[in-house]
């Protein structure tokens, strides 16, 4: 585990290195912390040690391969990843490694925001004592940055494909894939357009407003593409733009007060889009969770009720209109299930009963009476008689005004209706 974690360190390190440059010491872009991150997150608390030992040892190689730093420098350098990422993934664990609910959602950001200010905070430390020559501040600010966009850029990624296993049925629909990728293109031409070489020459004075433009279209393609599609959208388009701007392209390069400038403002303007596409995953995410939890209980206590022969039945209490159950035509029949509205019922009801029905009905629907049992026939458009059995209940609503009747019925035996 710490070498694994180690070498997939040091090679996103060269691939954060070759992104972008700067005058900072501090790497513009930094996807390491993504890594540290993302193993820690996925991983039991137990693994932990050993995980932080690859990141350390990796952390203090590349502090002395790519800044020059002595043995005592690279071991703090190395300390400093080491004790950041862990303190803001505990933080980040605390929602119970499920980053995707809105709780996990939350403690991820401020976790990636602990461990990207604690990480700055003591690197402004280490460069005072090691180059005390370098701007401190500027130094500590590209660091929160270049850690914070490194963890919200990585992270969703490894958490959202862990246990990713190929199925050949399941995951989203044709329209959302097509959807999704329609959006995303939309994104890249919008990228193409605004993050384009001398934008202020072009767009003057908007180039800057203009470079919120394909936010959003980046936005619903995660949104349609779902926790793994989303992630790597969010990833690749994070990472086009902060190479654009690199590039020289954009309105973030318009004006640079030192080399690498534009890449550290870029930085700050993609978290925030990140930390905005992540919350909207994870509050949507719950909202489908809750929909596709809702409609299995809905199926499973309707089959329950279809294999025990009752049908279900809602009215609405104001229009009387009325919605079956899943498997009320298999009890009763499908041209009764076909009923749309209580008129339609009552008319279906033997007239010497139907009365004494609808005045029951009004009760429960009024709120006079909580609930009710009766037996009555009803009149098939065969002419075939059905005798049920129906017990009506009233829904109350946040007022305790009734909003909704809702009935059982079970067929019974001609004969014993009559009495």
């Amino acid at each position: 585990m710490s070498v694994l974690v180690a070498a997939l360190f040091l090679v996103v390190a060269v691939v954060s290195k070759t992104l972008a440059s700067s005058v900072t010491e501090t790497v513009p872009v930094w996807l390491g912390s993504g890594v540290t991150f993302s193993a820690l997150l996925i991983s039991p608390r137990w693994r932990w040690p050993a995980i932080l030992a690859g990141v350390w040892l990796a952390s203090a190689i590349w502090g002395m391969s790519a800044h020059g730093l002595g043995l005592a420098g690279a071991a703090a350098f190395a300390g400093i990843e080491v004790v950041s990422g862990a303190v803001g993934c505990w933080v980040a664990g605390l929602g119970r490694n499920d980053p995707d609910s809105p709780i996990g959602m939350a403690l991820l950001l401020c976790g990636a925001a602990l461990a990207s200010c604690l990480g700055g905070a003591m690197a402004m430390a280490l460069w005072q004592w090691q180059r005390p020559s370098l701007d401190v501040t500027l130094e500590g600010v590209a660091w929160v940055l270049s850690t914070m966009v490194g963890i919200l850029l990585v992270t969703p990624v490894a958490t959202a494909f862990r246990g990713f296993r190929l199925k050949r049925s399941g995951g989203m629909t044709m329209a959302q894939f097509l959807g999704g990728g329609a959006a995303f293109l939309l994104f890249l031409g919008a990228v193409a357009l605004v993050f384009i070489d001398h934008s202020a020459a072009r767009y003057g004075h908007v180039a800057a407003t203009l470079a919120y433009l394909p936010m959003p279209f980046l936005l619903i393609a995660a949104a349609l593409w779902g926790p793994r599609g989303g992630a790597l959208a969010l990833l690749l388009g994070g990472l086009l733009i902060i190479g654009r701007t690199a590039q020289g392209g954009g309105p973030f390069a318009v004006d640079e007060g030192f080399s690498g400038e534009a890449v550290i403002e870029v930085q700050g303007f993609v978290t925030i889009w990140a930390a905005v596409m992540i919350a909207v995953r994870a509050l949507s995410g719950a909202r489908r969770q809750a929909l596709i939890d809702a409609q299995s209980w809905r199926l499973r206590y309707e089959r329950i009720m279809r294999e025990v022969g009752v049908a279900t039945v809602e009215y609405e209490a104001a229009s009387g209109r009325a919605t079956w159950g899943m498997g009320a035509g298999k009890v009763l029949g499908e041209d009764v299930a076909r009923i749309s509205s209580l008129d339609e019922w009552l008319e279906h009801i033997a007239p010497d009963e139907r009365g004494l029905v609808e005045a029951t009905w009004s009760s429960v629907a009024s709120g006079e009476t909580w609930a009710s049992e009766q037996s009555y026939t009803l009149m098939r458009t065969d002419g075939e008689p059905l005798r049920v059995r129906e017990r009506l209940a009233c829904v109350r609503g946040a007022d305790d005004s009734v909003e909704m009747v809702v009935g059982m019925l079970r067929p019974e035996p001609l004969e014993s209706g009559d009495g």
